[in-house]
């Protein structure tokens, strides 16, 4: 009879392992891919550490099935056939991995106990989110750049590199080095990247790191430098001047090398935590993305006696920031639609308790999703709060997965109208195209009705849903026939006169709100603001939108192809048509856009930061309403700076740009006296 695994309640024959090992280690292979060759990745850290981590557990239970080539050994993909393949001087390893105090501790002592010291000495430096390089200088100058790869050959990105500004071509030393460091992108230039791939219909990064890894790769050096890339260095592999790696960090900065500046020499665990737990809690303060913290031996000495395993150094690790993640089991799936008829699966899970509030629900996002992470009913899954706030599910514990299980398969109908779901090709998103949908309806209407939109107060998503179920309203349209229902809305129970007065002023004055806002109400998918105020500033009235079709719109002011192609799909359909009909017969006339030249503050650049009273999006409307132009980082161009609670490192740089900095009320009233 096989053994079974009976430990964290674990229960597994060693064939199941097997089968558990390689199919684990696939699913790492294609991640590793992703990031290492193509710069991209489809999963976070969490979710590839909790991978890692499963497959750890079950070869060290089952040592005969660990894989010649198993991830647990390697430090990460191959080279790519785009550059030209080099071997490193010396290996480009990966680090080990902290999560708890706990964590620590054995670390600390193990390190003293091999060493044979009662404490020793550490540097802790912030752990940047962003892709490992190699640089080498010959007698001075700028020589080569290579991509960690394998780590033992990687890509030769040397003209790639070349574009980092902060990276000196020539020290002025007759010195020759073979450096450590990590290309990220600020969080300043992410954001203008992202915002030109809006602009163009273009898909946007999902986080800096891929949009570094990404750019380092580009054929063209120039396309690489639009990028505006940047490097930190933090080790000298070949070239130290000290047996101390402080020491050697300050020569590097001596020779103006760009040197990671956020670190600090401790001497105990305690001094070590506060290091870790001071940057937990400021992360947002950096002008780049960290996820944790780098701890590594002071003394070199030290370093070489312990020396390193096939993947990772001895002698360092890292400090992973806390994410609460917790186990819970998945009891099924519910699918709910919404306004756009995108169908997206909803987990509902046995009760846990998530950073003090307890989880029943988390989201799935779409089947491909579900499809990718193999989440199957019963499944012991991971969930964590996104931002602390949402609820999502991070991995599955593919070693807890008992019996017979099967994957899940998507509907074929819409679970609320039962029509028959489509899909473009190209996009994973399932979707009901019936406008009559229940669901869709409440989404279009709550939308419509929404304050970017036609700001129509007193219609929230109770009220609409009420109304929908009574029969009042059956389209975007019937909303200003509700006047005439004065009497039949007094009577509802939570409604009086004075709320019905309340409700019909506000649909009246939505009658002849600005026609962007109208555009954008209307929910035309891939027109969000930008591309409604782009529309709006070539018509005068509802009736001019009718006389646009693809071709014509591709030659407005930012519009793609692919927002061109939306809108005049979507003014093909017949009932959308009618609709613009309808709205007009009810005495719908948006206002036309304003000329930026009538409005106070037009050719001033205003950033937004810290926490506010009120919403960031209210704030936008009403500041691109009075004229000013928002913008994403500070400058010495900016004109203001609108400052809430917990303002971080823009409002510091703001400052030291002389940028004149404004509290809400003090922006709310130059808006007012304007």
């Amino acid at each position: 009879m096989q053994k079974r695994i009976s430990e964290n309640g674990k229960n597994m024959t060693p064939d199941q392992a097997k089968e558990k090992i390689s199919e684990i280690t696939d699913k790492i292979r294609t991640y590793n891919r992703e990031y290492y060759e193509e710069g991209e990745s489809s999963v976070d850290d969490n979710e590839y550490d909790l991978l890692i981590t499963q497959l750890s557990e079950l070869e060290h239970q089952y040592p005969e099935h660990v894989l010649p080539d198993s991830p647990t050994l390697r430090v990460g993909g191959q080279p790519t056939d785009q550059f030209e393949n080099v071997r490193h001087n010396h290996p480009m390893l990966s680090l080990s991995n902290l999560y708890n105090e706990e964590d620590l501790r054995e670390w600390v002592k193990g390190i003293q106990t091999k060493l044979s010291k009662e404490q020793v000495k550490v540097v802790c430096e912030v752990k940047i989110d962003g892709f490992a390089i190699s640089i080498i200088y010959s007698d001075g100058k700028y020589s080569q750049a290579v991509t960690r790869g394998n780590g033992e050959v990687g890509d030769d990105v040397t003209a790639n590199a070349k574009t980092i500004k902060s990276l000196p071509l020539n020290l002025g030393k007759n010195v020759s080095l073979e450096l450590r460091g990590e290309v990220y992108l600020s969080k300043e230039n992410f954001d203008k990247i992202n915002l030109r791939k809006a602009r163009s219909d273009s898909q946007m990064f999902k986080n800096p790191r891929n949009a570094a890894a990404g750019s380092i790769r580009l054929k063209d050096p120039k396309a690489v430098a639009l990028r505006g890339l940047d490097i930190l260095l933090y080790d000298i592999a070949e070239g130290q001047v000290s047996e101390k790696h402080s020491l050697n960090l300050n020569y590097l900065e001596s020779l103006d090398l760009p040197v990671n500046t956020y670190r600090k020499i401790c001497d105990t665990e305690q001094e070590i935590l506060d290091f870790c737990n001071h940057w937990q809690e400021n992360k947002e303060t950096l002008p780049f993305e960290i996820d944790g913290v780098v701890i590594k031996l002071e003394e070199l000495s030290e370093r070489q006696m312990l020396g390193f395993t096939a993947k990772s150094p001895r002698w360092a690790t890292a400090w992973k920031f806390k994410s609460e993640k917790a186990r819970s089991k998945l009891l099924n799936v519910e699918n709910s639609i919404g306004r756009t008829g995108i169908l997206t699966p909803v987990a509902n899970l046995e009760p846990v308790q998530l950073l003090g509030t307890e989880v029943k629900r988390a989201t799935l996002h779409n089947y491909d999703q579900i499809s990718r992470l193999d989440i199957r009913l019963g499944d012991t899954i991971f969930v964590e709060k996104g931002g602390d706030i949402i609820p999502k599910i991070v991995g599955v514990d593919y070693t807890e997965r008992q019996g017979k299980s099967s994957p899940l398969v998507p509907p074929d109908e819409c679970p609320v109208c039962e029509t028959r779901l489509a899909q473009t090709e190209g996009e994973v998103d399932l979707r009901c195209e019936n406008p009559s949908c229940p669901a869709v309806l409440q989404g279009s209407l709550e939308h419509f009705v929404s304050k970017k939109g036609m700001d129509i107060r007193y219609l929230g998503s109770a009220v609409v849903g009420l109304f929908i179920e009574k029969g009042f309203i059956r389209d975007i349209a019937d909303i200003y026939s509700l006047p005439d229902k004065r009497n039949i809305l007094e009577a509802l129970e939570g409604f009086g006169t004075k709320s019905v007065d309340n409700l019909i002023q506000a649909i009246e004055k939505s009658k002849g709100a600005p026609m962007n806002q109208f555009i954008y109400a209307l929910g035309i998918r891939h027109i969000g603001e930008k591309a409604a105020k782009s529309l709006a500033k070539t018509i005068t009235e509802i009736s001019d939108l009718l006389t646009y079709d693809s071709e014509s719109l591709e030659s407005l002011e930012d519009f793609g192809t692919i927002m061109s192609e939306s809108v005049g799909k979507w003014l093909a359909v017949e009932p959308n048509r009618q609709l613009l009909d309808k709205l007009i017969g009810v005495g719908v006339q948006p206002a036309p856009l304003a000329k930026d030249e009538t409005r106070a503050f037009t050719g001033k650049t205003i950033v937004i930061t810290g926490t506010l009273s009120r919403s960031r999006n209210d704030w936008i409307i009403d500041l691109e309403k009075a004229g000013f132009k928002i913008t994403s980082s500070v400058s010495k161009k900016t004109d203001f700076l609108l400052a809430g609670e917990k303002a971080g490192s823009k409002l510091q740089k703001a400052k030291s740009f002389g940028v004149a900095v404004l509290s809400e009320d003090e922006i709310q009233t130059m808006i007012e006296n304007s």
